[in-house]
């Protein structure tokens, strides 16, 4: 059964039709820029298409170092051992001595700061004994989050054959380490990092100096795949995400992404349809203690929308009735759906009872069945 709430449900007056494509020549290049807030992808091109991630690989090892900081089998104290191989990587390095050790928070400030290929792979060893090893777990950890276009063969991202990634995937990753690590979020951002005799200065920190609400997160680069970056940004409360690969130049990814970072947020805006424990309709029941039930959402409906386009957005509500008892306080009743006919799009959200049903007693269902057979519908 559909249930209309609203027809319509919101008209935004419109003086142009924007374009919604990137003031960029996206030809040869992987992107995609998505609100984090509503999973709304605002722009892709070859968005699934395989890629080396370079150094963007780096985010899923430090995914992995928090995992095992939260779970307390090392914290941010614990020093690691540097061997050989770690002190001779190859690429960008934060140079670590060769048997010496060092603080797991200086890694994983190499990572984000210096981009330090040794760093992770001491991490690796550390972890799981050697970085074989630890990329099995990678490629575990990348079943779990979905990536389903990713594998990877080493720690750092340094090209292999075998070792390659997506946009989209990268954004999976990305996601669940903001969400699942918040308290670790100023190592993306932070600007400079000194370990020995050296100062490393952060890439991503300089290129996003002019965006307001920039907060990292890790740039990349390989001779097969270009200049790529993964970043996001929180402005109004708003996080979008913006991945690029196969750029020529660490000068045209630079323009690029902040170019992409002013369009999105200059383009989109968040709408809020409906507020989680509102009401938004009564259904009707049948052979239940009450004629109707409310029915509500368990969360806010936020919508990303384009500014200033015209919308005709219709909310239905998806449902067997009328709904008989026995119910309980929070069971999922249905679906709303909302539709934008021009741009034929959907989402659905669970709809939950708000009030608890119960079968009515023998003598309230007797003028139950009359009143319906006369009428058509429950007594009010």
């Amino acid at each position: 059964m559909l249930f209309r709430i609203l027809t319509a449900l919101i008209i935004f007056s419109s003086t142009v039709t924007a374009k919604l494509v990137p003031p960029i020549d996206v030809n040869a290049r992987q992107l995609l820029i998505i609100d984090d807030d509503t999973n709304t992808v605002l722009f892709e091109h070859d968005a699934d298409q395989k890629m080396s991630p370079s150094s963007m690989t780096k985010i899923l090892t430090a995914y992995l170092v928090f995992e095992q900081i939260k779970a307390g089998k090392i914290s941010l104290d614990t020093k690691f051992s540097i061997s050989r191989k770690a002190s001779k990587a190859e690429g960008t390095r934060m140079y670590l001595p060769e048997g010496k050790t060092v603080r797991v928070e200086d890694l994983i400030q190499g990572i984000f700061v210096a981009s330090g290929n040794d760093a992770c792979i001491c991490i690796a060893e550390n972890i799981s004994g050697s970085e074989e090893d630890f990329a099995s777990r990678m490629n575990e950890k990348l079943r779990e989050f979905g990536c389903d276009n990713s594998h990877f063969v080493n720690s750092s991202g340094l090209p292999h054959e075998d070792h390659y990634s997506t946009c989209r995937d990268l954004y999976k990753i990305a996601k669940r380490l903001y969400a699942d690590f918040p308290e670790y979020h100023h190592f993306f951002s932070q600007k400079t990092f000194t370990f020995g005799k050296g100062t490393h200065k952060n890439l991503i920190t300089q290129f996003l100096r002019n965006f307001e609400g920039a907060e990292g997160l890790k740039t990349g680069h390989t001779k097969s795949g270009g200049y790529g970056v993964i970043t996001s940004a929180v402005v109004n409360q708003q996080r979008i995400f913006v991945i690029i690969n196969g750029c020529k130049t660490m000068v045209e990814r630079n323009r690029f992404i902040e170019s992409l970072m002013n369009w999105a947020y200059r383009t989109f805006h968040q709408v809020a349809v409906f507020q989680k424990d509102k009401i938004i309709a009564n259904l009707d029941t049948w052979m239940a203690n009450k004629s109707e039930v409310p029915v509500v959402l368990k969360d806010d409906v936020l919508l990303t929308l384009p500014k200033g386009d015209k919308h005709n957005l219709s909310a239905e509500l998806k449902f067997s009735g009328p709904i008989e008892p026995p119910l309980e306080a929070g069971d999922k009743v249905g679906d709303l759906i909302l539709t934008m006919p021009d741009q034929q799009v959907q989402a659905v959200y669970p709809v939950y009872a708000q009030a608890s049903l119960y079968r009515a007693g023998y003598l309230q269902r007797l003028p139950i069945i009359l009143h319906y057979l006369l009428f058509g519908k429950n007594p009010r």
